[in-house]
């Protein structure tokens, strides 16, 4: 069983917490090797033996399964866009699916693959019958000779950087009028020893306005962040905007992880409740639906470079929450992929004697917007201890026009279960959270109820209560019971306590049954005739809709859908049937920006239309989008566009590079610069960064690079020759530079154009002349170095610049027998011969 190891992870074989294999990635996976057999073998790395396990041998070469072995090498992986991804210490690589295997519900990979890909050195040792792996990054000695500790820093980050500028014009038509445009600026670095961010937006008339700003200085510790920020001291009490200061301390270290932007103005939120931002990337326009603990909370659209954010979601439960994103097609509302975003809250279980606390002071709301009015001071605290490992107590206050206490403890029960119990007073009312969640090797539990008094928020005028339980249990690994129950009164009345169930007798078949937030049923089957082929169908309340899905190949996927709702209100609903047919194509390179897509729909109700989505690279920094639709529901049947152009740059010793079309976190650092070559152009997709000692795999635009997500420490940092033409050579610099969160290290390598001239030596009667003397000179008759031929007679003459030189070949004594010209030209030379029958 392979377990979901990351966020991306598309959970389509089983809708629950197990993921066996993405659904994208098991599309384009061979099913099962054919001809195998299974041996039972050790595994050892580096010499010691760290397991056993169960390999697949399929001719002369061994399947190994990549969940088992990953731990033992350092190794963490994903499975996207049908390609496996695996990150070691010394880089990422990316392997598509066609090499690899799906069985038993297990990816699996071959030795040699793995050898080509991570250098492990891997064998088949037939007489211990053990799979022995040499990870190069277990070499302590190489750790040892590669570490910048004590060394003098060549290139440091400059005191103020612009790690990352972004700019984006959209435009949305109908009809040829236009209907709205939207520019976005993004922009981040590092100034102070802190590091800085901002956001603003422009829509249509309206002038640029700063959604966005802070500036954030931060140590092991403790954290100081100056701007705008969002802070609430519970989950049970508002949330409020100000613009202002906040200070955060922990008597504990700071977890520290660079894939987590922790630094963000949310960085309290993160922390200090259950307030979050769920961010991800989709299909361009596709409609996304937020689930949490198996409820529909928000809707909204894909933006047009993919990228989403549901902004400021209150978790229901501040002790876990299962969260995910679905992403549907904006047309038929077929379900097109699930991403998993379910992660542990802030509010776990302090350890003993461990403390968090939190003050911010400002202006309340926005105090740089335009139409800024002021409302008076905001402010927020809030004290956490763990009294013992067991209980965590809390109190808090929020400064707001109306002022609220918290007061709250956290506990563990049992071993398996651990509670919250959390009251807030405001407008002289108050309100009560309670919540128990626990946790098995087969099941889950998560509960809450809440009660608000009349008042406590201006808009109610009565009590209100809300409860909601969900609970699953593993019968076995592919069935799961489930029970999902919800009480709400006040505005709105619910109440129900449903089962649900789902169910995947084979990798091939899945299907299963749950409510929905208002209690009606979603019904869905999954079914896989064959790895490049996929059906599902999904019923629901006033909706049915199928989707069917065939991979071409590796690049090209196509597609049939239907759909039947109900369209309207209560007064008056009319059924609408819409089919769609298509195809999609991606590039060979999984981290590309390339992508077209081309669709054919019908609907009963706007007749027969049309539907094209494209986006490329422009060029190096600058990427371009378009949507098009004919028939278009949302503006009644009429044609439709979408367009967007963005730029994306690091600004790095006073150059513009191109930055990869990504927002950039805060907390890690950026290695940025270009390769210098001799005619100042390079033909080049990718360069091998050495940091330590480890190769990083970095994309290359118009001889610039760029590697975000560097750790902020110091490096030692060269360029390898891998990846590059064989007539680069790169110098043998190697510096020592320092990284800093949200900063530009910029660092250029020079590459020297070298290229060889080879040829045969033949003697008087013509024949090969073995072990013959041969003198290379430049155009000023300068020695340059001297070789000898082999036993064929052929010689070869490396490191060789554009220009004229002259070959000569000499005797034992270094008399000149013969000699030529030859010149170099951007290209290697063959053919150069000298004949003493001339």
């Amino acid at each position: 069983m392979l377990w979901a190891q990351d966020n991306d992870i598309s959970d389509d074989i089983d809708a629950i917490e197990i993921a066996y294999v993405d659904e994208n990635y098991s599309q384009a996976s061979s099913s099962e090797p054919a001809g195998y057999k299974k041996v039972f073998v050790g595994l050892e790395v580096s010499g010691k033996e760290v397991d056993s396990l169960d390999i697949i041998q399929v001719s002369d070469q061994y399947l190994l399964p990549i969940a088992q072995i990953a731990p033992h090498i350092q190794a963490a992986y994903t499975l996207q866009k049908r390609h496996l991804i695996i990150t070691v210490p010394s880089g990422q690589v990316s392997i598509p699916s066609a090499k690899t295997y799906v069985f038993d519900k297990q990816v699996w990979i071959s030795l040699d693959e793995l050898n080509k890909q991570l250098l492990l050195k891997g064998i088949f040792e037939q007489s211990k019958f053990s799979i022995q792996l040499f990870p190069p990054w277990n070499n302590k000695q190489v750790d040892k000779v590669q570490s910048s500790e004590g060394l003098e820093v060549d290139v440091r980050p400059e005191s103020f950087s612009i790690r990352q500028i972004q700019f984006a014009h959209e435009v949305r038509t109908e009809n040829s009028n236009v209907l709205s445009e939207r520019s976005e600026f993004i922009a981040s670095g590092a100034a102070v020893d802190g590091t800085w961010h901002l956001e603003a937006a422009k829509n249509d008339q309206q002038d640029w306005h700063l959604d966005d700003y802070f500036w954030i200085k931060r140590d092991a510790n403790s954290q100081w962040l100056f701007g705008k920020q969002q802070v609430s001291p519970s989950v049970v009490s508002p949330s409020v905007t100000l613009t202002g200061a906040q200070y955060f301390y922990s008597n504990t270290a700071i977890p520290y992880d660079s894939y987590e932007d922790i630094s963000q103005s949310g960085f309290f939120r993160q922390l200090g409740n259950s307030i979050q931002t769920i961010r991800g990337q989709a299909a361009p326009g596709s409609l996304l639906q937020l689930y949490v603990n198996g409820q529909l909370l928000k809707e909204q659209f894909a933006r047009l470079d993919g990228s989403y954010d549901f902004g400021n979601v209150q978790m229901p439960s501040s002790l876990f929450n299962e969260i995910e994103v679905w992403v549907l097609d904006s047309v038929s509302r077929v379900l097109i992929e699930k991403q998993n975003k379910t992660r542990a809250n802030s509010e776990h279980l302090l350890d003993q004697g461990q403390i968090v606390t939190s003050i911010a002071l400002g202006k309340k709301g926005n105090l740089l917007d335009e139409n800024y009015q002021d409302q008076g001071e905001a402010g927020m605290l809030l004290y956490r201890y763990g009294a013992s490992d067991k209980i965590t107590i809390e109190a808090g206050y929020l400064l707001d026009d109306l002022s609220v206490a918290s007061v709250g403890i956290a506990a563990a029960v049992g071993e398996n279960f651990v509670s919250a119990s959390r009251f807030a007073y405001r407008n002289n009312a108050q309100a009560v959270q309670f919540e128990l969640n626990g946790y098995g090797e087969k099941w889950r539990f998560n509960s809450y109820a809440r009660h608000e008094e009349a008042g406590y928020f201006e808009q109610s005028s009565e009590d209100k209560n809300t409860a909601n339980f969900n609970y699953y249990y593993l019968t076995q690994p592919n069935f799961r019971l489930e029970l999902y129950g919800r009480y709400q009164t006040g505005t709105r009345e619910i109440s129900f306590i449903k089962p649900g169930f789902h169910y995947s007798p084979s990798s091939a078949l899945s299907f299963g049954s749950r409510p929905d937030f208002e209690g009606d049923y979603r019904h869905e089957l999954v079914y896989r005739p064959s790895r490049d082929k996929r059906l599902r169908l999904i019923s629901r309340s006033q909706e049915d809709s199928g989707r069917f899905d065939w991979n071409i190949n590796d690049n090209v996927t196509t597609y049939a859908s239907a759909r039947r709702y109900e369209h309207g209100d209560d007064t008056q609903e009319e059924s609408v049937s819409e089919q769609a047919l298509g195809f999609y194509w991606r590039p060979d390179d999984w981290d590309s920006y390339s992508f077209f897509r081309l669709e054919a729909r019908h609907s009963d109700k706007y007749d027969t239309g049309a539907y094209a989505e494209f986006r490329t690279r422009i060029f190096s920094g600058v990427y371009f989008d378009l949507r098009v639709q004919t028939h278009d529901p949302e503006f009644d049947g009429k044609l439709s566009a979408f367009a967007r152009v963005s730029f994306d740059f690091a600004l790095a010793g006073g150059r513009f590079i191109p930055a990869r079309n990504r927002t950039s976190y805060n907390t890690d650092g950026t290695i940025a610069g270009r390769l210098i070559t001799d005619s100042g152009e390079c033909d080049i997709d990718n360069i091998s960064l050495l940091l330590n000692g480890l190769s990083y795999k970095v994309p290359v635009q118009g001889c610039n690079f760029y590697l975000q997500r560097v750790t902020p420490k110091i490096y030692q940092v060269g360029l390898d020759s891998e990846f590059l033409p064989i007539e680069l050579i790169p110098q043998a610099e190697t510096y020592v530079a320092e990284v800093a969160p949200a900063a530009v290290t910029r660092i250029d390598f020079v590459l020297r154009s070298e290229y060889s001239a080879a040829g045969k030596l033949l003697d008087i009667n013509g024949q090969a002349l073995a072990n013959g003397r041969v003198l290379l000179l430049n155009s000023e008759l300068q020695a340059l170095m001297e070789t000898r031929s082999d036993q064929f007679g052929n010689y070869r003459v490396d490191g060789l610049a554009n220009g004229q030189y002259w070959v000569q070949l000499l005797d034992e004594e270094g008399n000149l027998l013969k000699q030529r010209s030859f010149k170099v030209d951007n290209d290697f030379l063959f053919g150069i011969d000298l004949s003493l029958q001339e």
